[in-house]
């Protein structure tokens, strides 16, 4: 029986850096329209795709992005933090088009840094602005705290865009400093060194 392999471009244009592996029952239409781009423009980005009726589970597509993800960046300490603080913002699609920007990190009680109760992950992107949510804990001791930012469709993560995890208090609503912070690099979407 012959399977046809997965078709996989070289690279990709500027402002198409993303790449997203075709799933069982998409297609070229339903994809332009989680990606918010025209099919013109999914089209002409993916000339390894000669006939747009035609996708193979499998096969990669060059989809709107600044930046090559999925992708993750370490986030670093910044400043005196206990042993063992550490995390990882990993972007990705979200799961109703555009995209998301996830926060995972082992990080100690948020009291050792003052007031606070919570911390918040937040991206800060060049020329847009800033999005956030507040990290939830896992019962662990020391906790792993997650949370996903998904991200309006009309905006973009850029090279250099800024993430950061800081303490956080929900009942007066003051923010603490970065206790974790990394960088998007354009790239290879890796921790800046």
């Amino acid at each position: 029986m012959y399977r046809q392999l997965p078709r996989v471009p070289k690279s990709c244009p500027p402002a198409f850096l993303g790449r997203y592996t075709v799933l069982p029952g998409d297609t070229f239409f339903n994809l332009a329209q989680m990606f918010r781009v025209r099919i013109e423009a999914l089209a002409v980005n993916n000339p390894h795709i000669p006939n747009l009726n035609i996708l193979y589970v499998g096969d990669v597509l060059c989809v709107p992005g600044f930046i090559p993800y999925p992708c993750c960046t370490l986030l670093r300490p910044r400043g005196r933090v206990p042993f063992g603080t550490g995390g990882t913002a990993y972007v990705n699609f979200g799961p109703r088009g555009g995209q998301s920007v996830s926060f995972m990190a082992t990080l100690p009680q948020p009291t050792v840094f003052g007031s606070f109760d919570s911390y918040t992950g937040e991206i800060f992107i060049p020329t847009i602005g800033g999005f956030g949510n507040q990290l939830f804990a896992t019962p662990e001791d020391p906790p792993t705290w997650s949370v996903r930012i998904d991200l309006p469709t009309a905006a973009s993560i850029l090279p250099n865009s800024r993430v950061v995890i800081r303490p956080y208090n929900s009942r007066t609503g003051a923010s603490g400093a970065g206790v974790l912070e990394g960088i998007i690099l354009g790239g290879n979407c890796q921790a800046q060194q």
